[in-house]
C-alpha cells in the first residue's frame, strides 16, 4: 500500500508541475521527493506504463494520466468539502485532503461532488476534473452549494467560493464586499436581483450571480 502512496503522491506531483510550469522535469521531482526516491519510483512507473521518460521530461501515458486525473479529482473535491461545509482550515484541512485522495472511492467522490453541486475550482482556484456525474449533470442529492443565481428569493446565504475569469467582475465584487465568508440576503430575484447584506442593498446582473457559489444558511 505504501508503495502506491508514494505512487500517486508523485503521479499527483507530475500533474501539478505540468499544469503550472506546461512540463514536468525529474529534476523537479527529486527536489521535492529525493533523488533515490525518484529514480526508484520512475522507473517502476514507466514499467507499469503510467508515464514515458524523454531525457529529463516526463510524459503521462493515456493509463497514468488518467489515474492522475483522478487523484487530482479525488483531492480538489476533499478541499471543496472540507473548507466549504465542514470550515476546516490550516494543517487539519491539508492532512485531511490528501487522506481523502488514497482512500475513498469514486462512488463517494461522485456523491460528494453531487453534494456540493458539481464545483469547477478548488478553493486555491485550481480547476477539479470533471468526473462522469458532472457531464451526465443528474443531481440525486441537493446540493448543499449552489450558484446564487438559482437561489430562491427571501433566503440568507453564506458566500462559499467566486468562479469566474473576468478579472473585472471579481475586481467590482471584492470593491464591494462581495467575497467567501460574506452573508446576504437575496431580497429579490425579478425584474433583477437585489441583494441585502448590512446597511448595503446590491443590484446584480444573473451573468455575474452564476458564478457566486453560495450555501444557504437560513431558509
Amino acid at each position: 500500500m505504501a508503495d502506491e502512496i508514494q505512487i500517486e503522491e508523485m503521479l499527483e506531483y507530475i500533474w501539478i508541475l505540468e499544469e503550472n510550469d506546461g512540463k514536468a522535469e525529474s529534476a523537479r521531482m527529486g527536489d521535492k521527493f529525493g533523488s533515490d526516491i525518484t529514480n526508484t519510483y520512475l522507473t517502476s512507473m514507466v514499467e507499469e506504463q503510467l508515464i514515458n521518460l524523454h531525457d529529463s521530461g516526463i510524459v503521462f501515458t493515456k493509463t497514468g494520466k488518467k489515474r492522475a486525473e483522478l487523484i487530482i479529482r479525488r483531492h480538489r473535491i476533499a478541499e471543496r468539502l472540507l473548507n466549504d461545509v465542514l470550515e476546516m482550515r490550516g494543517d487539519e484541512f491539508e492532512r485531511g485532503a490528501c487522506q481523502f485522495e488514497h482512500f475513498v472511492n469514486e462512488e463517494i467522490i461522485a456523491s460528494i461532488c453531487t453534494l456540493l453541486g458539481h464545483p469547477a475550482v478548488c478553493p486555491h482556484g485550481n480547476k477539479i476534473p470533471q468526473g462522469e456525474c458532472c457531464l451526465s449533470a443528474k443531481k440525486n442529492l441537493e446540493p448543499v452549494i449552489s450558484p446564487l443565481s438559482l437561489i430562491k428569493a427571501g433566503k440568507k446565504v453564506k458566500v462559499v467560493y467566486i468562479s469566474t475569469k473576468s478579472h473585472t467582475s471579481l475586481d467590482r465584487l471584492t470593491g464591494i464586499g462581495v467575497i467567501p465568508g460574506l452573508e446576504l440576503t437575496i431580497h429579490q430575484k425579478f425584474p433583477s436581483m437585489i441583494l441585502e447584506y448590512g446597511e448595503t442593498q446590491l443590484a446584480l446582473d444573473n451573468d455575474i450571480a452564476k458564478n457566486i457559489f453560495v450555501r444557504i444558511i437560513q431558509n
